[in-house]
């Protein structure tokens, strides 16, 4: 299943073009992941900063340099404390209602790919995946499980 969900996103970019607003919810989603543990540390930015302009997705829709700019917005309100953290969730409310369930979709998958870009998904990544998902209204497990 989960095979069927990296296939909609090889099409996906097509979609994605121009969309600004859903970069900005996915990178305020990985953003969210990368402070899962309570502190955002430079490592981790950059790791997600890389991870986001090397997926393949992401950097066939959006130029490197548009890509740096939103994953830099989205991890200095994640350094911002509650309020910080609070606008990144906006962000993905915002986005939720303006996009198609395979957006959303797209949105999740790319956040479990960043978490999983060390090789394994911490707790806090899981806890905080399943609450995008959740403010998604899709399922984490029917992903992970796929």
């Amino acid at each position: 299943m989960f095979g069927k969900f990296k296939e909609k996103l090889t099409g996906a970019f097509s979609r994605l073009n121009g969309r600004t607003d859903l970069l900005e919810a996915i990178a305020a989603a990985c953003a969210l992941v990368s402070a899962a543990d309570g502190e955002l540390e430079d490592e981790e930015a950059a790791s997600t900063l890389d991870a986001l302009t090397n997926h393949p997705t992401l950097s066939k829709a959006f130029k490197v340099s548009e890509i740096e700019r939103v994953t830099d917005a989205m991890m200095k309100r994640a350094k911002g404390g509650m309020a910080g953290r609070l606008g990144l969730k906006r962000e993905i409310e915002q986005a939720k209602a303006k996009s198609s369930t395979e957006d959303l979709e797209m949105l999740l998958v790319i956040a479990i790919d960043v978490s999983m870009s060390d090789g394994q998904m911490e707790p806090q990544e899981r806890k905080v995946l399943d609450q995008i998902a959740t403010s998604l209204g899709l399922n984490l497990r029917t992903y992970l499980d796929a």
